[in-house]
């Protein structure tokens, strides 16, 4: 028997009521609407979402009043544009569909050409490169297939390999052994998306020169508990109009682990870094697009760019030769 609890919002009123001010800080609290629905009821939801449409119009620092107790306020990222670059990767280096969806991202073609890609990446981007992944037996299942193919051999002349581990206490060791190899010969670490990695984690100046987050992490909707939740939010919503849907809630719970993972590069004003988001629905989907952070957007090829994998390279490479030759980054903070 297990209890799960639908209404946050009941219980964080017992802080509000005691507090004489309540702030929530954080780099993925947007959309304000799902931090209302959740914690505050759904008395603030209309003024919450008017402040998401009007915050997002404004990319720089915007303060929006909910009401005379609540108060929404943004910032834009303090690193410029000029630092960041956004690759949004629907196609690998053979043209085969980046197709991460639950049927097709265990097929050897699928399984074969990210390896692929990100071979040709780390033929380009120095230092250190950190992949997110969709789970730990996803992980797993393409490092197995890359050492049947060679394929991991073949990763390995560019960048000493590092994974996740499971187990908490071996982190640190593993985060020590990518460190060292990523700020001298160049590593790769492949990572989890909701894991140890994602989260709390610094990979400041060479300890990610480029950001890859495969496929888009949807929790599973058959979750028994994940399914309660949004049967709850679909019963409010039916009731009022302002109300999240279970769908939007579902939404939201994949694009904050994507905005989590991301946030792991480019720590300061000065750090740079590239970030490649492999799966065709980056592309496609403009939810997806839409809610990534308005500093991470900025940073993205235009309609008109070259979206193959060789134009992605030779963008890649631009940028690197660029920063190369015109700033000078500290390899500590």
């Amino acid at each position: 028997l297990r209890y799960e609890l639908l209404h946050p919002s009941a219980q964080f009123q017992n802080v509000l009521d005691e507090a004489h001010a309540v702030v929530l800080v954080g780099g993925t609290l947007s959309p304000f609407a799902n931090v209302a629905a959740e914690l505050l009821g759904t008395d603030f939801l209309d003024r919450a979402a008017q402040a998401d449409s009007t915050m997002k119009a404004d990319n720089g620092i915007s303060k929006c009043i909910i009401s005379s107790g609540l108060t929404a306020f943004t910032c834009d990222h303090v690193v410029p544009s000029c630092n960041v670059q956004l690759e949004c990767l629907s196609m690998g280096p053979s043209n085969v569909k980046l197709d991460f969806r639950h049927q097709s991202r265990m097929t050897n073609p699928v399984c074969d050409e990210i390896g692929r890609a990100l071979e040709g990446i780390c033929k380009v981007v120095p230092s250190g490169v950190v992949v997110f992944l969709p789970s730990y037996t996803y992980e797993a299942h393409l490092v197995h297939r890359w050492k049947t193919t060679g394929l991991l051999q073949s990763l390995q002349r560019y960048k000493k390999i590092h994974r996740e581990p499971k187990s908490s206490q071996h982190v640190e060791l593993t985060l020590e052994g990518y460190s060292r190899d990523a700020t001298s010969t160049g590593a790769l670490l492949l990572s989890v998306v909701g894991g140890k990695m994602s989260e709390g984690i610094n990979f400041a100046n060479d300890m990610a020169r480029c950001v890859i987050v495969v496929g888009l992490p949807y929790p599973d909707i058959t979750d028994p508990e994940l399914k309660e939740k949004m049967s709850a939010m679909d019963a409010a919503a039916a009731k009022s109009t302002s109300s999240i849907s279970g769908e939007a809630y579902y939404q939201n719970l994949c694009m904050r682990a994507v905005n989590q993972s991301v946030g792991r590069a480019i720590r300061h004003a000065n750090d740079y870094a590239t970030i490649v988001l492999a799966d065709f629905r980056y592309s496609t989907d403009p939810r997806v697009m839409s809610s990534l952070p308005p500093w991470l957007r900025r940073g993205s090829v235009s309609g008109d760019g070259d979206k193959s994998f060789s134009g992605m390279l030779l963008r890649l490479t631009t940028f690197f030769d660029d920063k190369k030759a015109t700033t000078d980054i500290p390899t500590k903070e």
